[in-house]
């Protein structure tokens, strides 16, 4: 990578770290929020799928955008208003006033998230992509970590020194959310640069869309297909079982929210670990073993944390296991996305990689509606299987776990990988 390059990716991960810092501040607050607000399991899936919703419709476009326009326009529009938005999530009185900011916040995460890291993968050549990205995601997914440690801190303050309600300690990380999104869109204004140049000329840029097009081998559209499936089971599985994460480690174990907030934080922390080692393995190796196996381990742990109530040391093992899941994730991501810019040529790679995250979020609002609809139909029941009584509690993290291991079998039997030094764009 040349130095232009290299440090264009230091910024764009400074500016995702910003959004991710706000993204973890707030995240782990939506359950108790709504809560608070008078709604319960099956109003946090519509709040979660509401976000899902904008953004699955949006990513694409926004990513066609950013081929026609260049990335950095599309990604500090998305800052900007994603400072916005995090204000007004403090305004509303009722869970449902929540859902109409919500929808907005998607747009601006599909301006940022899908084109951000398509800047990522343009300012790095094909043989350190992984590298690349995984650089990218320990940047950002620090903030990710750090976000929810801030926040139960900034709720600690709020309540014991400030002696504010439950509802108003919930809604200060909002405030600090604001303000930090709006630093990192001041400074990506000023210092990101799209490294390919934005083609403008109609004409032409229809031309070399034609021509990538054309390009495109049957192998490698089924291959794409079957990422954009693969997309849409694993999105699916992780929102099924995060939208009620929060309400299985209340009911298990009386978990309050501080605290898992810290789990939640700590659960990323470790996961991180993995993400730049798998990275770097799976440039010199192949791709297609650390997406498999990474995810196939995530869905053995949530099945496994489901379980950890009616086990001895069950409270300990649920944070073991709920640190695994993330960890098996982290292991799959880079060779993930890096597979997918293999199979992407430069000029549509914008709109591709928006593409297979479009089908992501389409799986993620269905999976955050049948979560919170699952949930409330069956936490408080007990279920027979195979001479045991299960809780009803474990159901959502079961059908979690299937549709993430049918993700994982799509990519091993049907994607192909292109030979190692070899991409199509």
């Amino acid at each position: 990578m040349s130095g232009s390059l290299s440090k264009n990716l230091i910024v764009t991960s400074a500016l995702a770290f910003t959004i991710y810092l706000g993204f973890g501040l707030i995240l782990p607050l939506f359950p108790s929020y709504v809560v608070l607000l008078g709604g319960g399991g099956t109003e946090v899936g519509i709040l979660l799928a509401s976000f899902m919703l904008t953004r699955a419709f949006l990513a694409r476009p926004f990513g066609k955008l950013s081929d026609r326009i260049g990335r950095k326009k599309v990604i500090i529009a998305g800052m900007f208003t994603y400072a916005v938005l995090a204000y007004l999530f403090t305004i509303p009185d009722n869970w449902f006033g929540l859902i109409f900011v919500r929808l907005l916040q998607g747009s601006a995460s599909a301006m940022v998230w899908p084109v951000g890291e398509a800047l990522v993968i343009d300012s790095a050549p094909p043989e350190k992509r992984s590298k690349a990205i995984s650089i990218y995601m320990i940047i950002s997914n620090i903030g990710f970590i750090a976000g929810p440690f801030i926040g139960s801190g900034i709720q600690y303050f709020a309540i014991y020194s400030l002696h504010t309600s439950e509802l108003a300690s919930v809604r200060m990380p909002f405030y600090f959310t604001c303000a930090i999104s709006l630093i990192g869109a001041v400074v990506g204004s000023i210092m990101l640069m799209d490294a390919l140049p934005p083609l403008k000329d109609q004409l032409k840029r229809k031309l070399e869309v034609k021509k990538a097009l054309a390009k495109l081998k049957p192998h490698i559209k089924r291959s794409l297909y079957f990422l954009y499936s693969n997309s849409f089971f694993e999105g699916f599985s992780w929102s099924l079982g995060s939208v009620v994460m929060y309400l299985f480690m209340d009911q298990a174990f009386d978990m309050p929210n501080e605290v898992f907030s810290i789990l939640f934080g700590l659960s990323q922390a470790i996961g991180l670990i993995f993400v730049f080692p798998s990275g770097v393995l799976s440039d010199r190796s192949r791709k297609k073993p650390f997406v498999v196996y990474g995810s196939l381990v995530s869905k053995l742990s949530t099945i496994i944390m489901a379980l950890t109530p009616i086990i001895p040391m069950g409270y300990w093992l649920s944070w073991v296991f709920f640190a695994g899941k993330d960890a098996g994730r982290q292991i799959a991501s880079p060779a993930t996305r890096s597979l997918q810019a293999d199979l992407s040529p430069v000029r549509i790679r914008g709109r591709l990689i928006a593409t297979i995250q479009s089908y992501s979020n389409a799986g993620s609002l269905i999976g955050s509606l049948a979560g919170g609809l699952i949930w409330d139909h069956t936490h408080d029941r007990y279920y027979s299987i195979i001479l045991m009584d299960l809780p009803g509690y474990t159901v959502p993290f079961f059908f979690s776990a299937i549709m993430g291991t049918i993700a994982a079998l799509l990519v091993l039997r049907y994607v192909h990988e292109p030979p190692k030094g070899r991409t199509i764009g």
